[in-house]
């Protein structure tokens, strides 16, 4: 009976290699044939709200929507230490999914973390693939990049390095800037955010918080960031700025502004 079982054994080994076998190819198949539709994205926007938060969303969001398939897909959640002006409700948000959370808000750098914290704790993010989470001053300009790497089912998170690093994957020496991150809410747990560790700041909680991503080499970066030590999104050509000065120049054409290397 021996003889039967190492038989028996070695027919186990090989149907679980089969089977691994049939679902990679369908993992790879799946991989070929996602498309935006199959993936379900929440853009996070959290704010304290001061004016220019509210100028940022009325000027510039609408027309940031309008020109992005992504954006036009996602659903909104809205984290806001104020009740916002109706008008912004029903005309950046017009048509879409939008979920409105209120805070108390504790100090300005506690503010992403917090959010973070409140959206694992009470499940906000349960029922989505992808979460984006910006500032209302933090705009996205162009969504393929963001797309091609939320399709990628290599693909947990996607960053902006503080430090200006120019490597596409496994950045360990990263300081993870938390203005702007896209992430898959599978990676964290309720217990991710509630940490008795102190940080320097939100930054660096962050950056703990996705090592293992950035370690599993599941990271990817926005290219060509410049942030002049300040760990604000902005460089000539990026997708994704932060920046003060560009309230200005809204609504935003598609490719618009030109420069991105601005404050």
């Amino acid at each position: 009976s021996g003889n039967m079982q190492c038989a028996s054994t070695e027919e186990t080994v090989q149907t679980a290699q089969a089977m691994l076998e049939v679902k990679r190819l369908s993992d790879s198949q799946r991989q070929k044939k996602l498309t935006l539709g199959d993936i379900r994205v929440l853009l996070f926007i959290t704010t304290h709200l001061p004016p220019e938060h509210v100028e940022f969303l009325r000027k510039c969001w609408p027309g940031l929507i309008s020109n992005s398939a992504l954006l036009q897909h996602a659903d909104v959640l809205l984290y806001t230490a104020k009740e916002l002006p109706s008008d912004v409700y029903s005309t950046v948000f017009q048509g879409k999914n939008l979920r409105v959370e209120r805070y108390e808000n504790p100090d300005y750098q506690a503010g992403a973390v917090l959010a973070m914290e409140a959206a694992t704790t009470q499940g906000w993010f349960d029922n989505y693939d992808w979460v984006i989470r910006v500032n209302p001053d933090v705009l996205i300009l162009d969504d393929a990049l963001l797309i091609k790497n939320m399709m990628d089912l290599g693909v947990d998170g996607i960053f902006a390095d503080c430090h200006d690093g120019n490597y596409t994957m496994g950045r360990s020496e990263a300081l993870v800037n938390t203005d702007f991150f896209a992430i898959r809410p599978s990676q964290f747990s309720p217990a991710s955010f509630l940490q008795s560790k102190e940080y320097k700041n939100a930054e660096f909680q962050m950056s703990d918080i996705v090592k293992g991503i950035i370690k599993n080499q599941r990271d990817r970066w926005i290219p060509g960031t410049n942030m002049h030590g300040k760990c604000r999104v902005h460089g000539p050509k990026v997708p994704v700025l932060h920046s003060h000065t560009v309230l200005s120049q809204c609504p935003l054409a598609p490719g618009q502004p030109v420069n991105r290397d601005i404050e």
